[in-house]
């Protein structure tokens, strides 16, 4: 192959990656948008009225938890990661959170990572509730929770019976109401008629 054509052959395979990549970046980008969707935020997560998947992963310290341990009262489940930049903000909100509603509700944070990054999350933030440790998408997929911070609150009987982002300390307040309610309002709206969290969704993806 002559110099021009082979100029020509590596131009038109720059350009080709090039396209590729940028609908590559698109297409992710109208992925992010519809999990930030009422509609998308909708399909996630076990619905209402299902049972809660069981589960038994250990706590940063090796020792196993379990579902069933949770069993005789409400269980505030949440989904987070070490490396979801919403979920470090939540854990002050939650840390007051749980302990105002100590005497009627458990809370279960799921942290995905490795335990030492764990436990530097632990230690960093001051994380104030119970934490277990999961290392892949095996617990998420059981829930359907694609995004983080993701909650479920679990009924005593081990029913969900409310889910949806958790940013903060007001979507906390709308989960248990939610739950009170009958799974009702479970989809979880702000005023405005939109997901509370949906702008929060391209931070939690980074």
């Amino acid at each position: 192959m002559s110099g021009p054509w082979l100029a020509s052959y590596i131009v038109l395979w720059a350009v080709v990656l090039f396209q590729g990549g940028i609908i590559f970046i698109l297409l992710r980008q109208l992925g992010m948008m519809y999990m930030g969707s009422a509609q998308g935020v909708a399909r996630d997560g076990v619905a209402p009225g299902e049972p809660a998947p069981d589960f038994s992963v250990p706590d940063p310290a090796g020792r196993l938890v379990s579902l069933g341990d949770f069993r005789g009262r409400q269980l505030l489940l949440i989904f987070g990661s070490t490396a979801c930049t919403p979920c470090r903000g939540l854990i002050p909100d939650l840390n007051v959170f749980a302990r105002e509603h100590d005497a009627d509700l458990q809370t279960l944070y799921l942290s995905r990572g490795e335990p030492e990054e764990t436990r530097r999350f632990i230690q960093e933030l001051d994380v104030r509730v119970p934490v277990a440790v999961h290392s892949d998408s095996e617990l998420p997929d059981k829930y359907k929770a694609r995004v983080t911070p993701f909650a479920f609150l679990v009924d005593a009987q081990g029913v969900v019976r409310a889910k949806g982002l958790a940013n903060n300390r007001s979507h906390l307040d709308m989960l248990l109401r939610a739950a009170k309610d009958g799974g009702k309002r479970s989809g979880l709206r702000s005023d405005d008629g939109s997901h509370p969290a949906s702008r929060d969704m391209r931070e939690a993806h980074s």
